[in-house]
């Protein structure tokens, strides 16, 4: 492991792979998708179901408050019909079709869309004569027809329309495909003659059998087929077929007679999202031709009736038993295909598209989340990182749920996966830089260190580059040995010597890592020890003043407790019929290099300089069983009442340093008359 740099922040290293990973956790879903396309597509079209479940009605009318359209409307032929007017079996008479378009002719609709198939002669001549003349003199008849799509790309299969006044001839640009009409099955030729319009009624499910797109257009030979729909907004809005302008991939455009042109997003596939307003016949107004009938049996009923459908696009359809598609859509599983016409028209006239994220977005989806978890990660452990994440998760469906409601379909699972995986991936590598570095600060010092420090170090890990990084600080040093221990040694057995110094050591490491004293080393029977290095540093003069005395109070309390203790001890070699021993401790405050001064190959978070050597040199001339302090140690814990103030100076040469005034000693006499205090705690005012 290489050593820590001189600053307290994350090493650069740290941010690049926290950063690494962030990206690995955007890449995967990516990557994923790459590898197999259709992964994520069955839980990504689930979601979107989701969203049209949950999202507020869209409107159907010119007052968003109306529940149901004005100018949308639906025919159904029911079975009722067929078993009282004696209508019989489908197929009906197709004269009963032509009375319908007859009467919605005369109620003054604007469009009938016919979704009816009338693809074969019928066997007598007379019905569609009836009908063909009623769709001539209505006007505004659009048909379907039906055909098999097949590739763009391949252009012998392109069937050529044998009717090219109900083309489109749009201005084709971009890049895309746009799916193409092949084997083509026409309505009876009277009928394509007389129609307004004509459109298709091609759908698609996607893979789990729900319908949710769309092609608004399928490409021909000289022009393209629109659907039924897009036939009836054209008609309604008064639009120009020459207007419609198609990006590939991106857009369907024309222009209305009135008002801005409409644009209809599409994918790379020419398909668009069907824009649901709601569940069946719940926005949409459905007759049923058994009431129609009804209400022709009186003048008045024939009159209501009537008016109900001037101006109106109406859809007409079977709904007879057996007869008609139905499809699953995101609100049920049996959906009558014959009212997606009209959500379609409704989505055409009232503008209300859906659309794909753009490339921007989706990178701004998957990046920000995880963009967020990694500063979060950055800032704290997982206390920090795992509320982030809930966090974002929360806003992220409230996101996709708004989006929704502004006709953007944003991606869910990839950038919900993203911030999963990166979850697991900032919670992991933070592990292992940060917490890595704690566990060997613990396992390598931490035997050494008050509790006061472990603590700080569980709560603030990243302190721990600050604690090793050497500089300079006001500490006091601490040096207690026991006098004559070496010819002790020469005259005991080595097991004597071990139980002594256990003995001793213990108790006095004790003492000093309850008085927030930071162990630094043993000498054979020498401590050595420095109290205030685990505070943060900053707060201003008084702030380090404070901190300073609080900690000098302590060690000298850890002395004079550490004297107390030896006579304890005393008693206990005597009893057993060991030699008694007295202590020297020296005492000092002064500016210190701290830090890890050692190697990647065995740290040493220890204290140096020349006020360390001067507290060792008072440790020597100590009197045995006392203490000898320092001017600057001697006023700090004077002012906290650890010491009497009328205790004199004295002068002592010092080895190695010479002459040194205003030393203060606390012979054992004094020591023992002392009261002993408990120790100052960080948070507390000496």
């Amino acid at each position: 492991m290489r050593m820590f740099p001189l600053h307290r922040e994350w090493r650069w290293t740290d941010v690049a792979i926290l950063v690494a990973s962030s990206l690995v956790a955007v890449a995967f879903p990516l990557l994923l998708e790459l590898a197999w396309p259709a992964l994520f597509e069955p839980i990504e079209l689930w979601t979107v179901d989701l969203r049209f479940q949950i999202r507020p009605s869209i409107p159907v009318a010119r007052d968003p408050e109306e529940p149901q359209s004005h100018v949308l409307a639906a025919i159904d032929y029911d079975d009722r019909a067929a078993r009282d007017y004696g209508l019989g079996r489908w197929p009906w008479d197709r004269r009963v079709h032509a009375q319908v378009i007859e009467f919605l002719r005369k109620a003054g609709a604007r469009t009938v869309m016919m979704d009816l198939l009338f693809t074969h002669p019928s066997s007598r001549p007379e019905e569609d004569r009836a009908l063909i003349d009623a769709t001539r003199r209505a006007g505004s008849v659009i048909y379907p027809l039906v055909f098999r799509p097949v590739r763009e790309g391949n252009p012998a299969d392109i069937a050529r329309f044998p009717a090219p006044r109900h083309l489109l001839r749009a201005d084709v640009r971009g890049f895309g495909e746009l799916p193409a009409v092949g084997e083509l099955t026409m309505p009876l030729p009277g009928l394509v003659e007389t129609a307004a319009g004509l459109g298709h009624i091609q759908r698609t499910s996607d893979r789990d059998g729900v319908l949710r797109r769309v092609p608004f257009v399928y490409r021909m030979q000289g022009g393209f087929v629109p659907s039924l729909s897009l036939a009836a907004a054209l008609r309604y809005l008064q639009a120009d077929p020459a207007s419609v302008r198609i990006e590939r991939g991106r857009e369907i455009r024309f222009k209305p007679r009135a008002g801005d042109d409409v644009v209809i997003p599409i994918d790379a596939e020419g398909r668009a999202w069907i824009n649901y307003a709601g569940p069946w016949g719940t926005r949409f107004v459905h007759y049923p031709y058994s009431w129609l009938l009804g209400q022709m049996q009186s003048a008045k009923g024939r009159a209501k009736a009537l008016a109900l459908f001037k101006d109106k696009t109406v859809v007409v359809s079977n709904l007879t038993t057996g007869s008609g598609d139905r499809v699953a859509m995101p609100f049920e599983g049996d959906f009558p295909t014959s009212e997606i016409h009209l959500h379609l028209l409704n989505m055409l006239l009232q503008r209300q598209f859906l659309r794909n994220a753009t490339p921007t977005e989706t990178a701004l989806s998957l990046g920000i989340p995880v963009a967020l978890l990694a500063g979060a990660a950055l800032a704290g452990g997982p206390a920090v990182i795992i509320p982030t994440y809930l966090a974002m998760m929360g806003a992220y469906v409230f996101t996709l749920k708004e989006a929704f409601k502004g006709g953007i379909i944003l991606p869910a699972v990839r950038p919900i996966l993203a911030m999963t995986v990166g979850l697991i991936l900032l919670l992991t590598t933070r592990a292992f830089l940060v917490d890595r570095d704690r566990m060997r600060f613990q396992s390598v010092l931490g035997r050494f260190l008050p509790p006061q420090t472990i603590k700080m170090i569980r709560e603030n890990p990243r302190r721990i580059p600050g604690l090793l990084a050497g500089h300079t600080r006001e500490l006091t040093i601490f040096f207690a040995d026991i006098r004559g221990f070496s010819s002790f040694c020469k005259r005991s057995d080595p097991l004597q010597i071990q139980r002594v110094l256990r003995d001793y050591l213990t108790a006095m490491t004790v003492i000093l890592r309850t008085h927030g004293g930071t162990l630094d080393k043993y000498m054979g029977d020498g401590i050595m020890a420095f109290f205030g290095d685990a505070e943060p540093e900053g707060g201003g003069e008084e702030v380090e003043e404070a901190r300073v005395q609080r900690h000098a109070a302590n060690a000298v309390r850890a002395g004079l407790l550490m004297q107390k203790k030896m006579t304890e001890l005393n008693l206990r070699w005597l009893s057993q019929g060991q030699e008694a021993h007295l202590i020297r401790i020296g005492i000092n405050t002064g500016y210190v290099t701290v830090g890890n001064l050692g190697t990647e190959y065995l740290w040493d978070y220890t204290v140096i300089g020349p006020e360390v050597n001067k507290t060792q040199r008072l440790e020597s001339a100590a009197e045995p069983g006392g203490l000898l302090l320092s001017r600057r140690t001697h006023a700090l814990a004077r002012k906290c009442g650890v010491l009497p103030a009328d205790l004199p100076a004295k002068t002592v040469t010092l080895k190695g340093i010479g002459e040194e005034t205003d030393l203060y000693a606390v012979p054992p006499e004094v020591i023992a008359q002392l009261p002993l205090g408990e120790p100052t705690a960080p948070n507390m005012v000496a």
